[in-house]
């Protein structure tokens, strides 16, 4: 009961891996949907996000993760967009109902 090899030739060396497949290539408008959710137009990163995610479903295409980003990246700027009108029309109208009550007290009594 040694530990002996077998007597004959060793054993071949393993066969090295063959390269990586290509992967297939990033989908255009879900780069596009995350930039411009960002960067220009939030409602733009909503559309290109979805329209993304139908083109990677039917070709196989890399940037599922960036159309999703982008999707959510566009609603959450979106509501914040709408809320920060809403709150700054809502203050307009504040400061031109003051204004539109001192001015129109203030020509009443000289009047």
């Amino acid at each position: 009961m040694t530990d002996k090899q077998p007597s004959g030739s060793p054993l071949p060396p393993p066969y090295p891996y063959g390269p990586y497949p290509p992967q297939p290539p990033y989908n255009v408008y879900a780069i596009l949907s995350l930039a411009l959710g960002l960067f220009v137009l939030p409602p733009l990163g909503i559309y290109f996000g979805t329209k993304a995610k139908q083109q990677i479903a039917a070709s196989g295409e890399r940037g599922i993760e960036l159309a999703n980003a982008g999707v959510i990246v566009g609603w959450v700027l979106t509501g914040l967009f709408v809320a920060f009108f809403v709150i700054w029309c809502a203050m307009g109208a504040l400061m031109f109902g003051w204004f539109g009550l001192f001015s129109a007290t203030t020509i009443s009594t000289t009047g």
